[in-house]
């Protein structure tokens, strides 16, 4: 395990089986608010590309994404990340870090299907970000 420090979070992450457990999920949501999260995730600032990386996690598949219009031709995304590894240091639900546009959370488990099948120590990181729709159908749709 490798120790990680994010201001007040103090973490142990196990980087390599992070990142085979993202890459191991092909099976991807097709619905418009996920395809428009895939697409506005592609152009993230290096801050948050370097928080992903340092986690092994792959932005583009969160474990839980939730979607809510909002002003603008946005869509205010939030969710969660499953990270193996273990908290050192850290307040749950603090919303605590902030990385470019993103804010973060050490958050509870909340017992989703693909994290509860995990045997090894693990985690879950909650974030919420406002992105732009960049997709060319109406954003109309994706409340259908």
């Amino acid at each position: 395990m490798e120790e990680v420090r994010f201001d007040e979070w103090v973490l142990n992450i196990e980087t390599e089986k992070t990142t085979a457990l993202y890459e191991s999920h092909n099976d991807v949501c097709v619905c418009l608010s996920c395809q428009n999260f895939r697409k506005a995730s592609l152009l993230l600032n290096g801050e948050v590309m370097h928080f992903s990386n340092k986690l092994g996690l792959d932005l583009h598949k969160p474990t839980l994404l939730n979607a809510f219009p909002v002003e603008g031709e946005q869509v205010m995304y939030s969710g969660h990340y499953t990270i193996f590894g273990e908290i050192i240091e850290g307040e749950i639900d603090a919303w605590d870090v902030i990385v470019g546009e993103h804010c973060f959370s050490l958050v509870e488990e909340d017992g989703n299907e693909s994290a509860v099948l995990l045997t090894e120590p693990h985690f879950q990181i909650g974030f919420e970000v406002v992105l732009q729709w960049l997709l060319p159908e109406s954003m109309e749709l994706m409340k259908k």
